[in-house]
């Protein structure tokens, strides 16, 4: 999915690799990681960041483009910019990995 960010419209996807990535970033086992992200108010801010950074880096995988998104601390600082950037980002997750038209380049 595409999320409009102040970097410019950015793509996102919370698959199997962003989640591995975000327990290896936390030190967390894959249980813990779905537990804590069922109840994101439980998440330490620190925690949050690096969820949204592993979604921007996975979807730009995904997508077969550079990420636009260069750190943890990046997305800390877009999320000071974009108070809704949080919002806009477990939206995607929420909703699943449902690939758009868009979302991903043709080989």
């Amino acid at each position: 999915m595409i999320v409009e960010t102040k970097k410019g419209k950015l793509p996102v996807r919370y698959g199997m690799n962003a989640l591995a990535k975000f327990g290896d970033l936390t030190g967390k086992s894959m249980n813990k990681v779905m537990a804590d992200l069922n109840k994101s108010k439980d998440l330490k801010i620190s925690e949050l960041l690096a969820f949204l950074y592993v979604g921007f880096v996975d979807g730009a995988r995904f997508a077969d483009e550079e990420c636009q998104v260069k750190s943890v601390a990046d997305v800390g600082d877009m999320a000071d910019d974009d108070p809704e950037l949080m919002t806009k980002m477990f939206a995607v997750f929420s909703e699943g990995d449902e690939v758009k038209d868009g979302d991903k380049k043709k080989p």
